[in-house]
This record gives C-alpha cells, sequence and structure tokens, in this order.
C-alpha cells in the first residue's frame, strides 16, 4: 500500500502541467486541447450523421413501409383477406396493405410519360403514408364525380402538364406491344386527375400514379385476391427484426420479406460509409495530438533520467516506471477527451433545444441540422481516444523504465 501511495504521489508531482511553464507545459497544454478539439468534432459530426440517418429514416418511413413482402417467383402472389388480418395480428402491424404495381404509359392530351402504377386501398393509404398530407393541389381521393381517379407525383403531373379535372388514358407494355404487332388498338384505361402530391423522396416518387385496387387489377390481369406486393407498416420500428424472424419462418415458401432499408439499400449504404469515413478521418485529428502526449512523455522521462536512476536505486521496478509514465499519458489525454466529449455534449444539447444551425426550408426537407446521439457513442469515441492515448504512451513509458541505472547516474 506504502508503494502504491509512492506511485501515485510521484504521479502528481511529475504531471507536466503542474510544473513551472516551459517547453514541456506548453506542449502538454496543446497536446490536451488537440484531443479536446479532435473529440468535440468527433461527437458533433457523429450526432450529425446519425440525425440525418434518424431523419433519412423517418421521411421513408412515411412513405414507405417497414416491410415489403414481394412474390418468390412470377410477378404476383395471392394473399386472403384473413391470411392478411392474421399477419396483422400475429405482427401488431399497423396497416397492412396489398398493393398491385405496374410500369405504363399515361397521356394526357398530346403528352405522354412513362409511369409506375400503385393501386392500393384509399383508406389503408392514407392511414399508412402522409400522401394525404403531401398532396398540394387537389385531394387525395380514388373517385372523382363519380368517375375512377388518381393521384400524380409532382414530376409526373409536370411531365404531363396534368392538373385536378384533366383526364388520363393508361396503357400497359403488354396494350402497346400489341399495338405495335398489328394487333387492334386498345383505347386504354381513362382515370381524371384528383390531386397532385409532392413527396420528398426524389425523382421515383414524382413518377408515381396512385389509383383505386380495382384499376390496378384491371390492367395487370391479376386474378382475385393477387397482389404484386403487400406492404407492412409496424407499430414502431423497433419490431423489425421480430417480424423478419416470424416472416421468414410461416410465409418463406411464398414471399420474400424485403426490410425498408433494403429498398433503399444504396442510400443506406452512402449514409453508413459517410459516417464511417467521417468518423475514421476525424478520428486523425485526435491522432496527431496524441502524438504530442508521446513528445511531452518523452522530454519529461529525458528531463528526470537522474530522479529515475534514484528511484531504481531505491527500490522502484522498471515495471512502476512504466506504470507511471502510462498514467501520465492517460491522465493528460483523459483531460483533453473529457473536455472534448463536454464540448461536443454542449453543442448536442444547443441545436437539440435551440436549434442553433438552420436549414432554408425552401431547399430542404428539414428547417434545423438534426442531432441524435446515444450513450454508446460517447463511450465509441472515449473507448478509441483512451486507445489512441495508450498507444502513445507505450514508447516513452518503456524507454524511461529501460533506462540503464549507472549510466545515467554517472552522466548527471
Amino acid at each position: 500500500m506504502r508503494h502504491s501511495s509512492a506511485l501515485w504521489f510521484l504521479l502528481w508531482r511529475w504531471l507536466p502541467v503542474r510544473r513551472r511553464w516551459g517547453v514541456i507545459q506548453l506542449i502538454a497544454v496543446l497536446s490536451a486541447v488537440g484531443i479536446a478539439l479532435g473529440t468535440a468534432t468527433l461527437v458533433s459530426v457523429l450526432s450529425i450523421f446519425k440525425g440525418f440517418h434518424h431523419a433519412v429514416q423517418s421521411v421513408l418511413l412515411r412513405y414507405e413501409p417497414h416491410v415489403r413482402l414481394l412474390p418468390r417467383t412470377g410477378s404476383w402472389f395471392q394473399m386472403s383477406p384473413d391470411t392478411l388480418e392474421l399477419y396483422a395480428r400475429l405482427l401488431h402491424a399497423r396497416v397492412v396493405m396489398p398493393t398491385i404495381t405496374l410500369r405504363l404509359v399515361v397521356r394526357c392530351g398530346q403528352a405522354f410519360s412513362p409511369a409506375l402504377l400503385i393501386a392500393a386501398p384509399e383508406e389503408p393509404l392514407r392511414r399508412a403514408t402522409a400522401l394525404a398530407e403531401a398532396t398540394v393541389i387537389g385531394d387525395f381521393l380514388f373517385r372523382l364525380d363519380g368517375m375512377p381517379a388518381a393521384v400524380l407525383g409532382a414530376g409526373l403531373a409536370e411531365r404531363l402538364r396534368a392538373l385536378p379535372g384533366d383526364t388520363l388514358w393508361l396503357w400497359t407494355p403488354t396494350m402497346l406491344e400489341q399495338l405495335a404487332l398489328g394487333f387492334s388498338f386498345h383505347p386504354g384505361v381513362r382515370l381524371m386527375v384528383a390531386g397532385i402530391a409532392q413527396a420528398p423522396m426524389g425523382e421515383h416518387h414524382g413518377l408515381l400514379l396512385y389509383t383505386d385496387t380495382a384499376i390496378g387489377r384491371r390492367l395487370a390481369g391479376f386474378p382475385a385476391q393477387g397482389w404484386s406486393t403487400v406492404d407492412l407498416w409496424l407499430s414502431t420500428a423497433d419490431q423489425l427484426p421480430q417480424a423478419l424472424q416470424l416472416l421468414q419462418q410461416r410465409g418463406s415458401q411464398h414471399f420474400r420479406s424485403i426490410p425498408w432499408y433494403e429498398l433503399h439499400q444504396q442510400l443506406y449504404d452512402v449514409l453508413r460509409l459517410e459516417r464511417l469515413g467521417t468518423f475514421a478521418v476525424l478520428s486523425l485529428i485526435v491522432l496527431v495530438a496524441v502524438f504530442n502526449v508521446a513528445a511531452t512523455l518523452r522530454m519529461s522521462a529525458v528531463r528526470k533520467r537522474r530522479e529515475l536512476a534514484l528511484l531504481r536505486t531505491l527500490g522502484m521496478s522498471a515495471t512502476d516506471i512504466q506504470r507511471l509514465y502510462l498514467r501520465q499519458g492517460c491522465i493528460l489525454g483523459g483531460m483533453g477527451i473529457a473536455a472534448g466529449i463536454l464540448a461536443g455534449m454542449v453543442f448536442y444539447w444547443g441545436q437539440q433545444h435551440f436549434g442553433w444551425i438552420r436549414l432554408d426550408p425552401t431547399r430542404y426537407i428539414l428547417a434545423v441540422l438534426p442531432v441524435l446521439l446515444e450513450p454508446w457513442d460517447l463511450v465509441l469515441i472515449a473507448g478509441v481516444g483512451f486507445a489512441l492515448v495508450l498507444l502513445a504512451a507505450v514508447v516513452p513509458a518503456r524507454w524511461a523504465a529501460r533506462q540503464p541505472i549507472a549510466e545515467a547516474l554517472r552522466e548527471e
């Protein structure tokens, strides 16, 4: 116990920041400040990336399902209303919505455009998605003045120069193929434009056309209870792993279960790679500052060669000397890491509660820069910082422990 107390006494007494001002103290302070800046940057940037990731997920799940069931073979599969109700009950799903999807050509007046038809029941589609809120012109309706109607994406409406009340004509690729082969021309399916939706989901969603299931079944030629996909909206995203496992057990022979992040695999991979790459690059800031810690300990050990030799002659082992300098490095690095985490938390708290950094709502779907931070993120950043500090302190600590006692005393 007395030996350990002496080691802690020397640790506190020889700490570079406690000595009179000099080159060693300047380098020690600069190293702590550099580690603090790097750590604060890591905390802030990681919280921003996670905030964007969560915001993108929230926006996607306002228009896309948590899980989409696709046919294992062919372009459609059958699922009865009783089966749909069973899955809704087993998965505690908020909405279970069978849909028919079909690529087709749309004409409005003299304008033509390709489009992707989404045929689904109006009420479940209204409850599951934010399309009704995103309808900026007209109404989200599938019947208008007693006629079948559709809601167009903004991009499709712009291509067709369509407005609510206009008439659309729809042709499937099969109808166009028959026309090309010289068969009798099919007049197509007539719809009215009920509304135009501006969903913040890019060009793909801008070319969508939403209408009732009956129209989709008429165009696709599917049998009764035949669907292209079945979309599932769960109560919370946390239920996704259990839902995927249950679906795999019960229906893997008839359909494939695709989670939301696989539906947008490229976007999800880009967000993940950007976060990992940014974390690796910003860790280099901490690494550069950590080299200053190594320089500080080495210079301190060179200056105290005589004291180290005297301690060795008094019975202190080389392991104790090495442990002494390792602890000094941990204290210097710990001061910088703690200050950096505190500064990063201040930024996170201020951005979350006061929105210090705002975005232009006319250009972005978010009005405030999103941030999100979890305790595990702080543990990861602190762990990486301490690991770098320990690696930097090992070399000067081993050098100090291996100094020849007789030579050091002779030189001094």
